[in-house]
């Protein structure tokens, strides 16, 4: 199995560097490393050079294509960029200020191809908060353990759509080229653009009826929680805050997990727009704006307790 590693880089000088040590002290190294400069202007490229130079035996072993935008385009435009340049049979995506446990590629190598895993779901640990996601407290009904860490996602669509799930967070899936080639994230937002694009991916999975989705814990995968990161991203206006791309892609859907996906994005969502909206009288205009999405919260509450 070929691994791709698709690294975006936008303003990580201080995180960079660190992150691609990362992935030289895998103990199965990736079969080929591309990394997406999105016009940076802080040397993060420079110091990824001069990174790559100086561990010249890791460049020897892999192959490594830096690519340069010619302007800045979000994280979703040097994704999708990065997939096109590569030619491993499987692609996972990491960002410029994430970390790698040091037997993620050979662990996740191993489970996918013993257990014919075209999709595999990792846990991640969120620092300095100490969080792990998902909580497998709540989820141990869907999951089917193969041995330590390890277990077999029973019912993938009904897993994933659940409010104490989380994929695409972190880019926390690695998956079979095959299943993603000609879908896209979505360029025009980058908040939960993951989400959106991992959803659908896992649903082009599913329709091969012997495929098992699988997820792996054991703090494989660190994501770092920085100020300023979208997620934390503070707003003076509420037309300020991008919509989630997958409350436009699944709506209309009669579909019962799109609806439930619609449900658990929507929720965060709205959480999340009016933590961060700066003064009351936005929020408050936010609220009336998107009232209609405050309303379907609760036949999405109905909907949930009726799927357990």
């Amino acid at each position: 199995m070929n691994i791709s590693i698709v690294l975006p880089l936008y303003n990580k000088a201080p995180f960079v560097k660190e992150t691609l040590q990362s992935v030289f002290d895998q103990t199965k190294l990736p079969f080929e490393l591309v990394i997406v400069d999105d016009k940076s202007t802080d040397g993060s490229l420079q110091i990824a050079r001069d990174f790559l130079y100086s561990n010249n035996t890791f460049t020897r072993n892999v192959r490594v294509e830096i690519v340069e935008l010619e302007e800045n385009g979000g994280v979703s435009v040097a994704r999708n960029v990065g997939f096109e340049k590569t030619t491993g049979d499987t692609v996972v995506f990491l960002d410029g200020d994430d970390l790698y446990a040091n037997d993620l590629l050979e662990v996740s190598n191993d489970l996918m191809i013993n257990y014919s895993m075209d999709f595999l779901i990792i846990g991640i640990h969120l620092f300095p908060s100490n969080t792990f996601l998902p909580d497998l407290g709540k989820l141990n009904q869907k999951l089917i353990p193969i041995f330590d860490d390890v277990y077999r996602i029973e019912e993938p669509l009904k897993a994933v759509s659940s409010m104490h799930f989380y994929m695409g967070l972190g880019s926390n899936v690695i998956a079979k080229r095959k299943w993603m080639e000609s879908i896209q994230f979505y360029e025009k937002r980058n908040f939960y653009e993951g989400i959106d694009y991992w959803y659908k991916v896992l649903k082009r999975v599913l329709r091969k009826r012997d495929n098992s989705i699988g997820l792996l814990m054991g703090n494989r995968i660190k994501v770092r929680e920085v100020a300023g990161s979208a997620s934390r991203k503070k707003f003076g206006a509420w037309y300020e805050i991008a919509e989630a791309p997958l409350l436009n892609s699944c709506k209309g859907s009669e579909n019962r997990y799109d609806k439930l996906m619609m449900g658990v994005v929507g929720k965060r969502w709205l959480r999340y727009s009016i933590k961060n909206l700066k003064t009351v009288k936005q929020k408050i205009i936010f609220i009336y704006k998107y009232k209609h999405l405050f309303k379907n919260q609760l036949y999405y509450f109905f909907l949930r307790t009726m799927n357990r």
